[in-house]
């Protein structure tokens, strides 16, 4: 029988009358089976159950979340097997997958299913393989990590241990644009030069703006990526205020440490800079390029940047590389990418095709050495540029990638990844949405134009939120 419109629209709001009443008994079971301590955190318009932390990382969370599991299953008699994979796996028999279960419903403790996480309390036994996890939050009741520090749980044999990738260092650039004796230095390199020489963009100050994103950049390595051997921050001599209180482990970085030509410096060009970063001393052979606007958006494993036996995972755009030789009219980045392709075409005869993610830039320091020389005369004049100009390479941030591509030693990868422009109005409404959901493995907020005051506040207000000030 065809329903007329306003039946279909009561038996419609019966239904989510029921379905509302049904939510709220849920809730209310939750919180009733939830540990007393418990904290209530969101997660993509999801009530979590969460335990309260005044310090926090990663890979501690996954250690304790491993403990807590195997004791449990040690404690019900079950047989299991840990394998060293990114994450841990735990491999049980198939037959004790409903003992399993059971054993584990006491913690307090989440699964993650397809419509998102559900307490253990409440998970029925079902075949295949769940990830386990904790919920944890900061002190303000605000989401810090659930099932990207989880561990796998599965049944039968356990999958091959991957092997361990060795020393992995990050490497910063930074610069304090609103420093006076930086700006004074800039002043006098600019009158050193013809104006006609330079694109209007190459000196532009909203590259320098600071709104403090190396600070959150810095604390989500720390969080979300303990396995860093040691951070490289390069620097002209500066150093942020608050870096030694906050993160007196990073390493600074002069820019005379790793320029072989002196007369190069003072630079204000960050492709100069970059060409030279393979130059820090005691970097390690594998290393991620982070610029200060790159933040991790929640846990990160090394195999997220690495292939198991060790080699760079580059994330492309479907945004094409501009052809043809490289003008006084093109962007800095436009005339850059075509200089790339020339070198890229002398030293593998292929060609880049698209465009890089603003993402971390997993390097071999070997394939940067011998690329440069192969390359040493284009290399050494990027180095010579004190701003950006039309004879640059774009080393560190598209070249390397692709020469490591062309002769093997890097492949094609994948990550999830939001990029925007600080200034844009989008950001009213799309950093909620990345506060709440979570959904982002890299966040870059990129000042590609000079930054409103107010558009700087909202990102700063949002940044405050989602990386916390906690000890690690």
């Amino acid at each position: 029988m065809r329903l007329s419109t306003a039946a279909h629209r009561g038996l419609r709001a019966r239904e989510a009358a029921q379905e509302a009443v049904g939510h709220a008994w849920t809730r209310a079971r939750d919180r009733r089976l939830a540990p007393p301590d418990a904290v209530w955190t969101t997660l993509g318009g999801r009530a979590l159950a969460a335990r309260r932390v005044t310090s926090f990382v990663g890979s501690k969370a996954i250690d304790a979340t491993l403990a807590e599991v195997t004791a449990a299953l040690t404690m019900a008699g079950v047989m299991h097997e840990v394998a060293a994979t990114y994450p841990p796996t735990v491999a049980v028999p198939s037959a004790s997958w409903p003992v399993v279960i059971a054993a584990l419903k006491p913690l307090d403790l989440h699964a993650q299913q397809a419509n998102g996480p559900t307490p253990l309390t409440r998970l029925r036994p079902q075949p295949g393989a769940i990830r386990v996890f904790r919920t944890w939050a900061s002190p303000s009741g605000s989401y810090l990590a659930g099932a990207d520090v989880g561990i796998d749980l599965v049944r039968g044999e356990a999958p091959a241990s991957v092997p361990a990738l060795g020393d992995i260092d990050a490497v910063f650039t930074w610069v304090d644009g609103a420093d006076p004796a930086w700006q004074d230095r800039k002043r006098q390199r600019l009158q050193t030069l013809t104006h006609e020489s330079l694109h209007e963009a190459a000196a532009n100050d909203a590259r320098f703006t600071q709104i403090d994103e190396l600070r959150y950049a810095l604390r989500a390595v720390a969080r979300y990526a303990p396995w860093i051997r040691r951070i490289h921050l390069v620097t002209d001599g500066q150093s942020p205020r608050w870096l030694a209180d906050e993160f007196p482990h990073v390493s600074l970085v002069r820019h005379e440490e790793i320029f072989s030509d002196p007369t190069a410096l003072p630079t204000f060009n960050s492709h100069a800079i970059e060409s030279r970063l393979h130059h820090i001393p005691g970097l390690a052979e594998r290393y991620l390029y982070f610029n200060d606007d790159f933040l991790l958006g929640r846990y990160a494993q090394p195999t997220d940047y690495f292939t198991t036996d060790g080699r760079p995972r580059v994330f492309l755009t479907k945004e094409s590389v501009p052809g043809g030789a490289a003008t006084l009219e093109d962007q800095p980045v436009v005339a850059a990418a075509k200089n790339n392709a020339e070198v890229l075409a002398a030293t593998t005869g292929t060609r880049a095709t698209f465009k890089l993610k603003h993402a971390p830039y997993a390097t071999l320091r070997s394939v940067a050495c011998e690329l440069e020389a192969l390359a040493a005369e284009r290399f050494r004049e990027t180095q010579c540029s004190p701003f950006r100009a039309p004879s640059d390479l774009s080393v560190a941030s598209s070249l390397l990638a692709y020469y490591a591509l062309a002769t093997g030693r890097a492949v094609k990868g994948e990550i999830s990844h939001f990029y925007a422009d600080i200034a844009s109005e989008e950001l009213t409404w799309r950093l909620p949405r990345l506060l709440e959901h979570r959904d982002a493995a890299v966040i870059c907020l990129n000042a590609t134009f000079d930054v409103p005051a107010a558009a700087a506040r909202r990102v700063s207000a949002w940044a405050g939120r989602y990386f916390p000030l906690l000890a690690t």
